[in-house]
């Protein structure tokens, strides 16, 4: 019994000790979605552009530079490294704004 609680503790303790107040380095949540599914850019910040005209025009110079003509799921694939440059995710249209909640908290907006 004294090293299940002993073992707890450490795990405890471990998990505290990620809880540092660093900068964190916040990723995409990593997704499996069907070929078929649209897809769609999540800011990495967890802003949207809807409400925010700046971030709007933002977004469409951005995918107007990286995103190449159809702009469908294969062209929006081989924008991933350079819209990742510019602060977005490419994650499945249905979890976008999920994907954007999670970034809002990470980030504690």
């Amino acid at each position: 019994m004294k090293h299940a609680y002993a073992a707890l503790v450490l795990i405890a303790a471990a998990g505290l000790a990620g809880c540092q107040s660093q900068p964190m380095q916040v990723s995409a949540p990593m997704m499996a979605a069907p070929s078929n599914e649209p897809l769609a850019w999540v800011r990495k910040d967890g802003q949207s552009g809807r409400a925010n005209p700046a971030l709007a025009d933002q977004f469409a110079t951005d995918r107007a530079a990286c995103v190449a003509p159809p702009g469908d799921n294969a062209a929006l694939r081989a924008a991933e490294s350079c819209m990742s440059g510019r602060g977005y995710v490419l994650v499945p249209a249905s979890q976008a704004a999920a994907t954007a909640e999670q970034f809002r908290r990470q980030a504690r907006y």
